[in-house]
C-alpha cells in the first residue's frame, strides 16, 4: 500500500510540474516550414485540396470523413488512431497558390491556422511553404507541443509524407519560429 502512495505521489507531482511548466510557456507561436518538390504546383495542389484522399499519402490518418460546409467552403473530419476525430474547414482557396485551412469547432484545446503557399520552381518544380499560426490553451499541451513535438513537427510530417507521395526524397527547411509573449496579440 505504501508503494502504491508513493507512485501516486510521484505521479501527481510529475503532472503538477508539467503543467506549471506549460502555465509559463506562451499560448501562441507561428512557425514556417517549406519544401522544394519536382512537380508542378497545380500537382501539389491537387494532393493537397483532395482531402478524402489523404489517408493514401498521410501516416497515421485512418480516415476522412467529410463533413457539412462552413460558408460555402469543405469541412471535413479527420479520424485519427483511437478513432479520434478532429475537424478542419477551408477557410481561403486559391488554386493552385494558396490554400487557408483551420481547426473547426468550439472548445478545443488549440485553435490553429495553417497557410499553404505554392509557387513555381523553374518548369516543373514547386516550393510550398506552409505557415503555422496556432494557440494552445491547456499548460499540458503546450508542454507537450513544445518539448516533445516540435513547433514544426506537424508540418514536418506532412510535408515528407506529401514528398514520398510525389516520389520524392526532398526535405522540409525551418523557416521561422516567432514564440508570442503572453501579453502579445495573436495574428
Amino acid at each position: 500500500m505504501r508503494v502504491l502512495l508513493i507512485v501516486i505521489g510521484l505521479v501527481s507531482l510529475a503532472a503538477a510540474v508539467l503543467i506549471l511548466l506549460g502555465m509559463r510557456l506562451p499560448k501562441t507561436h507561428r512557425a514556417a516550414s517549406r519544401i522544394r518538390l519536382p512537380v508542378r504546383p497545380e500537382r501539389i495542389w491537387e494532393i493537397i485540396s483532395d482531402f478524402e484522399g489523404f489517408p493514401l499519402w498521410r501516416p497515421g490518418l485512418h480516415a476522412v470523413e467529410k463533413a457539412p460546409d462552413i460558408e460555402g467552403l469543405p469541412s471535413w473530419y479527420e479520424v485519427c488512431a483511437g478513432n479520434a476525430k478532429v475537424r478542419f474547414r477551408v477557410i481561403e482557396a486559391l488554386p493552385p497558390r494558396r490554400l487557408v485551412t483551420a481547426l473547426a469547432g468550439e472548445h478545443l484545446p488549440l485553435r490553429g491556422v495553417w497557410v499553404y503557399r505554392l509557387e513555381p520552381e523553374g518548369e516543373d518544380g514547386s516550393v510550398l511553404t506552409i505557415t503555422e499560426r496556432d494557440s494552445i490553451f491547456h499548460p499540458a499541451f503546450r508542454f507537450f507541443v513544445r518539448y516533445l513535438l516540435s513547433y514544426h513537427g506537424i508540418m514536418d510530417v506532412f510535408l515528407l509524407a506529401l514528398a514520398r507521395a510525389v516520389g520524392s526524397s526532398a526535405k522540409p527547411e525551418h523557416l521561422s519560429l516567432r514564440i508570442q509573449a503572453s501579453g502579445e496579440a495573436g495574428q
